[in-house]
């Protein structure tokens, strides 16, 4: 009797252990981005970033400006950016090794896995 809630209850907690998502895993290659001043930009970056994790572009947290010209450096995941904080508002894709130009403006962005776009 107790043998057969003993397997019971482990193959109970193996599917509760799949079934629950795991955490954010790190991307290779960075996300590059310009903000501040249009005519002499600054450059930012997230190195590595996590995937399906949204991030606020902190160089600009509290402040009217934008960053822009996003550049998605990784080779494995696609970007998209959104035009308010914490991945509201207007959202645009940015594919895995590609630069978007001054007219992408956002506020956050959240890398996702490019294997499963097909």
């Amino acid at each position: 009797m107790r043998l057969r809630h003993t397997v019971g209850a482990a193959l109970c907690a193996l599917a509760l252990a799949v079934a629950i998502p795991t955490s954010a895993g790190a991307t290779p290659g960075n996300f590059f981005y310009k903000y501040g001043d249009p005519n002499h930009p600054s450059l930012g970056s997230i190195e590595e970033p996590k995937t399906n994790q949204c991030i606020n572009i902190p160089e600009i947290k509290g402040k009217p400006e934008t960053a822009f010209a996003p550049d998605n450096a990784t080779p494995e995941a696609y970007a998209i950016v959104y035009t308010k904080e914490f991945c509201g508002g207007t959202k645009t894709k940015v594919p895995a090794s590609t630069k978007l130009g001054p007219e992408v403006k956002f506020r956050s962005v959240q890398l996702e896995s490019d294997f499963s776009t097909g």
